[in-house]
């Protein structure tokens, strides 16, 4: 009789030392996640400041640069260089402008809870597309104005995948597409450059925070296996819980 009171004892002594080790590594998980979450909310703030900045100091500076110049243009009669030099500041001026506004709506994209997931992609694409790169945005299935939050981190992975392929991958086309089915959202980023190598460590800034809003959204993200030098292509598989 005293072993199986030694047994049970030991037993439920087991058992709740498994409990509070489980308790523990949720809690902790649980932590992490809030961890997570604040980083990537402190980096959605920060884009917010600086896009802001940008806008209303930088932005506004250009162009009162470019009124005093247009001044200058009426006020006095040029020729030759100097009249070159005066059309070469007016055009500086005016691609530094657009430069700002580029810049900003990517750091905060004008209005996206108004505009939606949807729009906000085929603007993106649309501002990328020319000069050597073909950006087609395509949406299949039926669609609807995702503009939360959670749409917003499906935006950034998007984002982050569109400036990895300009800025790495050399390709000459690039596609975002979107099938909406119900309950999931089925999201391919392909494009035809140079490729890289799917066992290599990823790393930096860009990458993290892929990894990180996928885990967030409970997104499935898939790297397609396309020979190196062939392109390649990024799936995601997003549940829509909550979305409308």
């Amino acid at each position: 009789m005293l072993v199986v009171g030694i047994a049970t004892f030991i037993t439920l002594y087991q058992k709740r030392i498994l409990q509070e080790q489980e308790r523990k590594r949720l809690l902790e998980l649980e932590f992490q996640q809030k961890m997570i979450q604040t980083q990537l909310d402190t980096q959605e703030k920060d884009s917010i400041r600086i896009a802001a900045d940008l806008h209303d100091s930088l932005g506004s500076l250009l162009w009162g640069a470019k009124l005093n110049a247009a001044f200058m243009g009426r006020s006095f009669e040029m020729e030759g260089e100097v009249k070159e030099s005066y059309d070469a500041l007016v055009d500086i001026l005016d691609q530094s402008i657009h430069a700002v506004k580029r810049i900003a709506w990517e750091l905060t994209p004008e209005a996206f809870h108004h505009s939606g997931l949807s729009q906000s992609l085929a603007t993106l694409c649309a501002r990328f597309n020319g000069k050597g790169l073909r950006v087609e945005f395509n949406e299949a299935g039926e669609s609807f104005l995702w503009n939360d939050n959670r749409a917003l981190s499906v935006y950034r992975i998007i984002q982050e995948l569109v400036s990895n392929t300009i800025k790495h991958s050399e390709a000459s086309r690039l596609e975002v597409d979107l099938f909406w089915t119900p309950g999931i959202l089925f999201v391919k980023v392909s494009d035809n450059g140079k490729g890289f190598i799917l066992t290599e460590k990823r790393g930096g800034v860009g990458w993290w925070n892929i990894n990180h809003r996928s885990k967030q959204l409970k997104a499935l993200i898939e790297i397609g296996d396309i020979p190196m030098g062939q392109g390649s292509e990024i799936s995601l598989r997003i549940p829509l819980q909550h979305a409308k």
